[in-house]
């Protein structure tokens, strides 16, 4: 069960979308309710109406030679001529033997029996087997009354049969069996004042009062009191336990039954004070039924700086996997919107999924429900990533918001991966308006768009990149200065790579700010200094090195032109490129032969070359694996072999840039039959 059944001693629940059948059912009190455990034991009562004065509740019990009976005693009391009302529902004191005017004996009493309340008779004029209903008045004194709300009293009511046997149900007299918190949304009472909070409490199973209030923005020291609506009597002061988060948690001793009374009337509230002011913020506690999502651990206070509005949430998840919320605004007359936002890292940039709950809210309340969530959704609530934000109909950015905190989910509600089988949804995947997935990339503690392009913080030198939420880093490859540069200034502060310029620019530089960025270019959101020379970065294949931008030194203009490669001699369909970052196609004839390899960092002679070795170097300049008989260098042309059948002349294969093609030699038609 949840906190708070667990410290009543309730099971509490909500019976959504009722029939208007079972609606009259209710009215006409013709419905039962029952308790199943799983040996096939069973509690049945029927349902009925009960006061709107009841204040405690006793649960009446048989013996154990009774099966059968039971009952509820609903009691209510008047303080200011003391008094106890009590309203029994009982059955199997009765048998059918049993006349009309049958008498039913009350005692109400503590437990050690050495002071009685009551002890009266009351005539039940249709003495009946099953049900029966019977109602008592009493005057009492206050201090009696005391011993009522403090929990000492138990009630006993037996009948007496003709031939002399006596049966009694009896049980303690506790809070009222009601599922039942009552909250309060803090606002402020001075004008333009954005102090604000919220607070929530209940009875507990031995009729103490269980507080939790939070604050925030409200100047310290402060006095937090439960009080009388009307005249802020502090009856209570629930202050001692305030932590410098806001939050002040305790457990008050059962109240008075004068005080209980004023809070099930509704005419308590609680007030904060501070050293200026005897009231700056407060509100009236009101009731609400302790049913999903009130049922849930704590409710949410959404309330910003920078307004004035606030509100109290609560949210929760049932078994069947929904999403119940109510939502109390501290403001009337203005549609709102309201949306759970998953944020899976507080930090700039990060992305933000958004799901639509509903818009209203003029009246100061929305409720409702959330259905059909999918399992990664909910999985995402049991990380803790999640936010309500409450914003205006018409505006796109919220006006507040309040994180979610970690929520345990039903098993049942989350992703069942099979076997080998791993489900995985990055939490920052989110989606474009045509509902392609554009996922953002977590770099350098921050989130970056798809397609983005940045220097890495922790190396000025280094252009990361973001592609389908994947991040991909490269060094800066630096153009190469053309010789016909006046002058070569090396490369300093954050610039990586030495700059091109002459003598009057290089004057007119050292007279500017160093990295002056309203004196240089900008491409793709990064800063070159003038005279720059730079290869465009291109996402996701890296630095373009066919291409060279530079910054012009006097006019700042960026031009970009690309390699001029030299002529073929040879038809293009047959050249090839040397490597795969080449810029420029050669003629197969022009390659290096094997005896003409230019000489590495390393020289190694062909003898002493391994076949291993030999392979990675063809492949790294353009060639293509074979299975049989390969790799090949690229360009080079050969005819495929086949285990069984050998080489086949009919089929040849060439290698071009990595990639092999094979075609089928084609026969000239015969033109005689």
């Amino acid at each position: 069960g949840s906190v708070y059944q667990n410290a009543t001693d309730k099971i509490c629940g909500v019976w959504r979308r009722i029939p208007r059948e079972y609606r009259r059912m209710i009215r006409e009190e013709k419905l039962v309710a029952s308790l199943l455990w799983l040996d096939r034991r069973n509690v049945t009562g029927q349902i009925y109406r009960t006061l709107s004065t009841e204040m405690y509740t006793a649960l009446l019990q048989g013996r154990s030679d009774m099966p059968g009976s039971g009952g509820t005693a609903i009691i209510s009391v008047s303080t200011t001529a003391p008094s106890i009302h009590i309203l029994a529902v009982v059955t199997g004191l009765f048998t059918k033997q049993d006349t009309n005017d049958a008498p039913l004996a009350f005692l109400l009493h503590t437990r050690d029996g050495n002071t009685v309340v009551i002890d009266e008779i009351v005539r039940v004029e249709k003495a009946s087997p099953e049900l029966n209903v019977v109602e008592l008045s009493a005057a009492v004194t206050s201090s009696e009354l005391r011993l009522l709300s403090r929990g000492k009293l138990r009630l006993s009511i037996s009948s007496r049969n003709s031939a002399g046997g006596v049966k009694m149900l009896e049980g303690m007299v506790g809070p009222r069996a009601v599922c039942e918190t009552f909250q309060a949304l803090l606002t402020h009472q001075a004008q333009g004042d954005n102090s604000a909070g919220l607070a929530w409490l209940y009875v507990g199973r031995e009729g103490k009062l269980h507080y939790h209030v939070r604050i925030e923005r409200v100047s310290r020291p402060v006095i937090i009191g439960l009080v009388t609506e009307r005249r802020l009597l502090e009856l209570e002061d629930l202050s001692p336990g305030l932590t410098s988060n806001g939050w002040t948690n305790g457990t008050l001793d059962a109240p008075a039954a004068k005080h209980l009374e004023l809070l099930y009337s509704g005419e308590l509230g609680v007030n904060v004070a501070t050293k200026s002011s005897s009231s700056v913020i407060r509100g009236r506690l009101a009731p609400r039924f302790t049913a999903s999502p009130v049922d849930s651990p704590a409710p949410l206070l959404l309330s910003s700086s920078g307004t004035t509005l606030s509100a109290i949430a609560w949210i929760d998840v049932d078994i069947e996997c929904n999403v119940h919320y109510e939502v109390e605004m501290s403001e009337q007359g203005t549609e709102y919107s309201l949306y759970l936002s998953q944020i899976p890292m507080e930090v700039p940039g990060a992305p933000i999924n958004r799901r639509f709950l509903e818009s209203g809210g003029q009246s100061g309340r929305m409720e409702g429900s959330l259905l059909g969530l999918l399992p990664h959704e909910l999985s995402s609530l049991q990380a803790g990533v999640v936010h309500l934000e409450l914003q205006p109909t018409h505006h796109h950015q919220p006006l507040l918001r309040a994180r979610w905190p970690q929520v345990t989910m039903p098993e049942t509600c989350l992703p069942q991966p099979t076997d080998n089988e791993l489900h995985f949804r990055s939490d920052a995947a989110a989606h474009d308006v045509n509902g392609e997935t554009a996922s953002p990339c977590y770099h350098g503690d921050r989130f970056h768009e798809d397609g983005s392009q940045w220097r890495s913080l922790a190396d000025q030198c280094t252009v990361c990149h973001c592609s389908n939420g994947r991040v991909g880093c490269e060094p800066v490859v630096c153009a190469k200065i053309p010789s016909s540069c006046e002058l070569v200034l090396p490369p300093t502060g954050q610039l990586c790579c030495p700059t091109c310029s002459s003598e009057d620019v290089y004057t007119t530089q050292l007279d500017a700010e160093p990295h002056d960025e309203l004196r240089g270019c900008h491409m793709a959101g990064q800063y070159f200094a003038p005279g720059s020379m730079w290869h465009p970065y291109l996402p996701p294949n890296g630095f373009d090195t066919c291409t060279i931008c530079s910054c012009h030194a006097v006019t700042l203009k960026v031009t970009c032109p690309r390699v001029d490669c030299p002529p073929l001699d040879c038809d293009e369909r047959v050249s090839v490129r040397p490597d795969k970052r080449a810029c420029c196609r050669v003629c197969p004839s022009s390659l290096p032969q094997p005896s003409q390899r230019p000489p590495s960092s390393v020289p190694l002679r062909e003898e002493e070359a391994t076949d291993e070795q030999i392979a990675e170097e063809i492949l790294a300049t353009g060639g293509c694996k074979y299975p049989v008989g390969g790799p090949y260098r690229n360009g080079q042309e050969w005819h495929p072999r086949l285990y069984s059948h050998g080489e086949v002349k009919c089929v040849k294969c060439r290698c071009k840039d990595g990639k092999v093609k094979c075609e089928r030699k084609r026969c000239n038609k015969w033109s005689c039959n």
